[in-house]
């Protein structure tokens, strides 16, 4: 008998803390629990929990509720429990879609507690009008909240109050004062000297390499030490992260240093949406002197007048490489970046963990476009060669593999039958044996001749299982075959022929790496 399983969904937001443990965790969690235990259609199933915290129901992207709805299409699940409909969702349209029509079309049962609603209970699931008014007013609360909560924080924010979760790279959240910020003097030093090598002339690539010869730690390194590394993103090297370019223009465009509060640069697509969409700069909310002042405004903008003009890499075209994302640095395990073009006589590849902090045994040296082409052209047209002669004998291969697959499967249907016979066997003899039809010694003889019977039927229903799945393989030998052939006359790298190519591990000119989406890796 195939065993019944009730999930029992539980969901709490950051705003339903307004609401205080009325709708916790836990107390959701105990409600659900002693709803199944009481009652009898319940009691016996097996439970599964899913827990969305944190969480908004606005929409059903959410990680648990996403698993739960696949256990549900697969048939894993057969009812589900929540607290209240506003549990299970806030969009009246999608929960309605769910409870009309998805779960009575999949035969899952649904059970809302507080609503005292079950879709197996017509006196209850019957009222579609009132689930359409339930659900709508949830939606309608959803929204009326995050206008009211995005008003708020936007008065907030016009008094200079810091309502984002995290401060910038610089600043700590102030422990005396709350919605404040307060200078971090270690990161304060280092951002005082970038904007120094910045009025010296030094571009962001230069400011990054000094900072990292001098064993500069990284705002990610800042971060980490002070458990402060919430919403930063860092390159890293084996756990060493390094200084680049970018982050160095990132603090060096950062006007928030002049001590200005700066918000509003992105927005919600909709209520509810977890994508957010630029906002343009007119639009932003500027607040002076919110905070205290790392970097004048003199400064500041004198810094910007020698800097690139923001956004001109963003025009420029990207030098698209047939290697694009396979040249990998074997030591690091970084891609290397591709320096081409028109203008480029020797386009070439170099491992930037390196050339930025010097760490070894990385890929120190250059290695030029033309010669890993040579090499990857090589490669490819030995293992098409390859390809080509065993493709001269695979067509009478494939005749006697064929009359041999026959057999098996002939032998496989057989013994099939034959599992299937001797167990129903078995099983009447202890019919028999029960109605007093046969003694319990022949019984017991019987029995354990048709136990070895059986074994001894699996066990070759197996081995010849195996032997079919073998057979297989043959079959996707024979398609790497096909795809791998036609460039054994090869006279140039294509993108086709890349399409082989699953990545390039470089370890120095003379050790090259190339593994295959077909094959073992080949050395060079």
């Amino acid at each position: 008998m195939t065993e019944t399983t009730t999930a029992l969904y539980i969901r709490l937001s950051q705003d339903d803390g307004n609401d205080g443990e009325s709708n916790s965790v836990k107390n959701q969690r105990d409600l659900l629990t002693d709803f199944v235990r009481n009652h009898p259609e319940l009691s016996k199933n097996k439970v599964l929990t899913f827990i969305d915290d944190g969480w908004s129901g606005t929409n059903f992207e959410r990680p648990k509720v996403k698993e739960m709805l696949e256990q549900v299409k697969a048939g894993k699940i057969q009812s589900i429990a929540v607290k209240d409909f506003s549990r299970f969702g806030r969009n009246y349209i999608e929960v309605g879609t769910y409870l009309e029509q998805i779960f009575p079309f999949l035969g899952v049962r649904f059970l809302s507690v507080n609503d005292h609603f079950d879709s197996n209970d017509k006196a209850t699931s019957a009222g579609g009008l009132e689930l359409a008014f339930k659900t709508l007013i949830h939606d309608l609360y959803s929204r009326d909240l995050s206008v009211k909560s995005k008003t708020g924080k936007l008065a907030k924010t016009a008094k200079g109050e810091h309502v984002c979760g995290w401060a910038p790279y610089g600043y700590n959240r102030s422990k005396a004062v709350k919605n404040a910020w307060e200078i971090d003097e270690v990161a304060a030093a280092i951002i005082r000297r970038v904007f120094d090598m910045a009025l010296e002339g030094l571009m962001p690539s230069g400011i990054a390499s000094r900072l990292n010869a001098d064993g500069v730690p990284t705002p990610l390194t800042r971060r980490r030490e002070t458990g402060t590394n919430k919403g930063i993103r860092g390159r890293w090297v084996d756990e060493t992260p390094f200084w680049t370019a970018a982050n160095v223009s990132k603090i060096l465009r950062d006007e928030r240093y002049t001590g200005k509060l700066i918000t509003g640069r992105m927005k919600r697509a909709a209520v509810g949406s977890r994508k957010c969409v630029p906002v343009p700069e007119r639009d932003w909310i500027t607040v002076p002197d919110a905070h205290p002042v790392i970097i004048t405004e003199e400064t500041f903008y004198k810094a910007q007048s020698l800097l690139p003009p923001y956004g001109q890499r963003k025009i420029k075209k990207v030098n698209v490489n047939l290697f694009s994302g396979k040249v990998i640095c074997g030591h690091c395990g970084h891609a290397l970046r591709y320096y081409g073009g028109p203008r480029m006589k020797n386009p070439n590849f170099v491992c930037m963990s390196h050339r930025l902090i010097q760490r070894e045994p990385c890929f120190a040296g250059k290695l030029y476009e033309a010669q890993l082409k040579e090499a990857v052209l090589e490669v490819v047209k030995h293992e098409a060669t390859i390809a080509c002669e065993a493709q001269k004998g695979i067509g009478e291969v494939k005749k006697q593999l064929a009359t041999h697959r026959e057999s098996l499967a002939e032998r496989v249907k057989y013994f099939s039958s034959e599992v299937v016979r001797l167990k129903n066997y078995k099983a009447k003899l202890f019919e028999d044996y029960s109605d007093g039809g046969i003694s319990k010694e022949f019984y017991v003889a019987k029995k354990a001749e048709q136990s070895h019977l059986i074994e001894n039927a699996e066990a070759e229903l197996k081995s010849l299982s195996d032997e079919l799945e073998k057979q297989s393989d043959t079959v996707s030998n024979e398609k790497k075959y096909e795809r791998v052939s036609p460039f054994a006359s090869a006279t140039e790298v294509t993108p086709e022929m890349m399409a082989l190519v699953e990545k390039i591990l470089i370890y120095s000119e003379e050790r090259i790496e190339i593994k295959f989406t077909f094959a073992d890796s080949r050395k060079l």
